[in-house]
């Protein structure tokens, strides 16, 4: 795995246990669930039957940490730059330090959209930007200047 470093992988194998709810160094169904709840991404027990099936190279059921590694692997390889990975990384970093370290803040209702609100929003829409890309689109389209879309 040439892409990702050691830390990285290191990072990785962290969050991974972190679903690993039974410890047995794989993922089932439930757990894989409960990732991709976490990451927000909408994915049905269907959905995540058919991503199983294809990461599961030893045909046990369940995707253990290296099947994940190998496929994370050469996918960033065949999609992104480095400098985006690099970026990805540092975001989810950061994600798994403010889960870890902060209660979510209720946003009081005042239907504000912050700089993070519009990163994730493009995530989740399959739409990669940097940080300065989204501060750059965030710019453009605040008319009140506070850095949030009203």
């Amino acid at each position: 795995m040439a892409t990702m470093t050691e830390e990285e992988l290191l990072d990785l194998s962290t969050l991974f246990k972190k679903y690993d709810g039974d410890s047995n160094g794989a993922l089932d169904i439930d757990e894989m669930k409960s990732l991709m709840d976490n990451l927000k991404i909408v994915a049905t027990r269907d959905d995540l039957g058919i991503l199983i099936e294809t990461l599961d190279e030893d045909g046990n059921g369940t995707i253990d940490c290296s099947e994940l590694m190998q496929k994370i692997d050469e996918i960033l390889r065949e999609v992104y730059t480095t400098a985006e990975l690099n970026e990805s990384y540092i975001q989810l970093c950061n994600s798994v330090v403010e889960e870890e370290g902060e209660e979510e803040e209720e946003d009081g209702g005042d239907d504000l959209i912050s700089a993070k609100d519009l990163a994730n929003a493009m995530n989740l829409a399959g739409v990669y930007m940097t940080e300065d890309d989204v501060m750059s689109l965030l710019s453009e389209v605040d008319a009140s200047g506070d850095g949030t879309i009203d």
